[in-house]
């Protein structure tokens, strides 16, 4: 009987660990949601893109995005909603703790009203608030039953990397799958500066996990759009409008050819909110969300605020689906080839991230200037003896220079008398 005592004080031990987990007691409600996308008895699924909420500007402008979501729904009654990321601006974060659960439950609220399944990616700016990239996967999760939304593998990069199989309309195997992909915050491959990306751990968790999957017509979602957007525009192969730089990554990482090669025919990106084109390059359709939040800037005049809707067919591949954009007064736009593309041609991506000279006190700004602090600080003795000895020769050789010159003048005024 001693020796059962240790055993059972473990055992005691690990059900309170256990249960003081996050991710246990998230697996334990994931566990409850017995939300299973399937095709209609026609054969479709409906798809719609909300883009850019970037709720926590001003209270007004949380107001007016709350009724673009509600419209929204209640006018395409979608199969899913995807959150492509940028759904809260954390740089206008006031420091204050519950700052971004407080966005978050009035974000979701006029969804779960709908009663429409959604599921995240998160953006760049997600995460300059007050909770981790981590921690808003698991406070999404952890409040709505409606909540599709996974926390990714630790070997990819990024917390929200997973897929959603959507059934055929009597159950069974899946028909079609949906991608979700994190391009995580600010930089690629190690580089801080630019537009964040789809890094290759994320890839290779790809191909690994689609060995033991059926393959089946599939298409991805992103919230920063990979390069191949700048060559769809450029070719003259887009539908739609392009009033900004295309902000892809400084650094590609393959993402395109990648998921092409994994049978991946659609990518629908966000990021960019006075884009809302669509095209076909290569066999893939590369196609901007709407910009559907009234928080930062965009859309450009004109545009209103809405969304994209993606109507997926049983059988089809995902370049083929059918897709429009649908806009807050309910009015729907089928867009057409622009010509004025070929006075637009964009070969580098653009870095973007001008809104610390709207919010230059916000606390993503003040950490990028101590980073570029703490890369001072991290160089080495030599390479700023370096520094500091090619400052002094310049300065020396300035010096120099300017007396010589003022010898010469004088010895040209003594010459003249």
């Amino acid at each position: 009987m001693a020796r059962q005592v240790p055993l059972l004080h473990f055992a005691l031990y690990s059900l309170i660990i256990s249960a003081k987990s996050p991710c246990s007691a998230v697996k334990s409600s994931k566990s409850t949601k017995k939300i299973q996308l399937k095709f209609d008895e026609d054969g479709y699924f409906k798809i719609v893109q909300l883009a850019d909420l970037h709720y926590g500007h001003f209270p007004e402008t949380d107001q007016h995005t709350d009724k673009v979501i509600a419209n929204l729904l209640s006018y395409e009654r979608p199969d899913l909603a995807v959150l492509s990321g940028d759904m809260v601006s954390g740089f206008a974060w006031d420091g204050t703790m519950g700052w971004f659960e407080k966005r978050w439950r009035q974000l979701v609220k006029p969804i779960a009203a709908a009663g429409v399944p959604y599921a995240l990616i998160l953006g760049n700016h997600d995460d300059e608030a007050d909770l981790s990239r981590e921690q808003i996967v698991l406070l999404d999760m952890r409040l709505q039953q409606g909540s599709l939304t996974e926390l990714g593998p630790r070997e990819a990069m990024g917390l929200s990397n997973y897929y959603l199989d959507i059934a055929a309309h009597k159950g069974g195997a899946p028909a079609a799958r949906v991608w979700m992909l994190d391009s995580g915050g600010r930089g690629c491959d190690w580089m801080y500066g630019g537009s964040g990306c789809v890094e290759r751990p994320t890839i290779w968790w790809m191909n690994r996990t689609l060995a033991a999957l059926p393959k089946v017509p599939s298409l991805a979602f992103v919230h920063v759009p990979v390069p191949e957007f700048m060559d769809v525009w450029n070719r003259g192969l887009a539908r739609g409008s392009k009033h900004e730089p295309v902000n892809c990554p400084m650094s590609d990482t393959g993402l395109f050819a990648a998921l092409k090669g994994m049978g991946v025919t659609a990518v629908h990106s966000g990021h960019d909110h006075d884009n809302n084109y669509e095209g076909l390059l290569n066999g893939v359709r590369l196609a901007y969300g709407h910009k559907t939040g009234y928080g930062s800037y965009g859309p450009p005049p004109g545009w209103g605020h809405g969304a994209r809707v993606v109507l997926l067919k049983a059988g089809q591949e995902a370049h083929e689906a059918e897709t429009w954009i649908r806009l807050e007064n309910g009015a729907r736009v089928d867009q057409s080839k622009n010509p004025k593309f070929a006075k637009a041609l964009q070969t580098v991506c653009e870095a973007g991230e001008g809104y610390c000279e709207e919010f230059p006190f916000a606390p993503t700004c003040k950490a990028e200037l101590g980073y570029r602090l703490a890369l001072l600080s991290r160089m080495s003795l030599g390479t700023f003896l370096y520094l500091l000895g090619f400052v002094l020769l310049v300065g020396a050789a300035a010096m120099y220079w300017q007396r010589l010159l003022k010898r010469r003048a004088k010895q040209q005024e003594h010459s003249s008398l």
